[in-house]
């Protein structure tokens, strides 16, 4: 045990307090904190519309809409991210963290929208019926009856793909993105120790998505009804 606890303890000096490596660790976090953040909210809105698209009457916006989604599923989110980086946006004035956060969002918009849309569809039509004939408008039923219901059905899915785009961020460090995974591999390479920076971003990154996840877990626990009316 004091092998043990010694080698952890001389871990911790060589990795974090040598040279405040603590804080390239901390900023890379922050980093990844915006980058997730912000393409989580663009991503939602995205996938939204790209939803609203796809459920169209209009064969051209849903066929439109439908054709990008199959694209974005069918690449891998690395290949996107370095033609955003190289192609896309290399003239733009974009910076690379605005980059990361456009292509996380175009990437995870298009699985979020189909989240939204299993979600919308898979609330029962007669409900729908049932509403027209008491006399509502197509937005008051999707608004009163629909929605509520379709939020249930989509945040369990929603926490996943979620979850994942968390995750998927630790490959901006392929664009320059001092993020935390780079900020580990960046401690790694100056001390040479490849076990424990690793292990604690990896440690970083499970308790991030714990906590995302207990956060979707609360939000559904409260619009459920039955919890509601306690």
């Amino acid at each position: 045990m004091y092998l043990i606890g010694g080698r952890l303890r001389a871990s911790i000096e060589a990795n974090l307090l040598t040279e405040d490596r603590w804080r390239v660790l901390l900023d890379g976090l922050g980093m990844t904190l915006e980058v997730s953040l912000f393409a989580i909210l663009f991503a939602t809105l995205w996938g939204a519309a790209l939803c609203a698209m796809r459920m169209s009457r209009n064969r051209v916006l849903s066929g439109t809409a439908g054709t990008y989604i199959e694209l974005m599923r069918s690449l891998p989110l690395l290949i996107l991210l370095l033609v955003s980086f190289y192609v896309l946006f290399a003239a733009s004035p974009l910076s690379k963290v605005q980059i990361a956060v456009v292509c996380f969002s175009l990437y995870f918009g298009a699985y979020f929208s189909e989240v939204f849309r299993t979600g919308i569809e898979g609330v029962d039509k007669g409900q729908r019926e049932a509403g027209a004939a008491l006399g509502m408008s197509r937005r008051q039923v999707f608004g009163r009856i629909v929605l509520p219901q379709a939020l249930l059905r989509c945040l369990p899915l929603y926490k996943t793909q979620a979850v994942a785009l968390i995750k998927g961020t630790s490959i901006v460090g392929y664009v320059s993105v001092m993020d935390l995974t780079k900020a580990g591999d960046y401690i790694r390479g100056r001390t040479f120790d490849a076990f424990f920076p690793l292990l604690l971003v990896a440690l970083i990154y499970l308790i991030l998505s714990w906590l995302f996840g207990a956060g979707i877990d609360l939000i559904e626990r409260r619009l459920t009804p039955k919890h509601r009316s306690l």
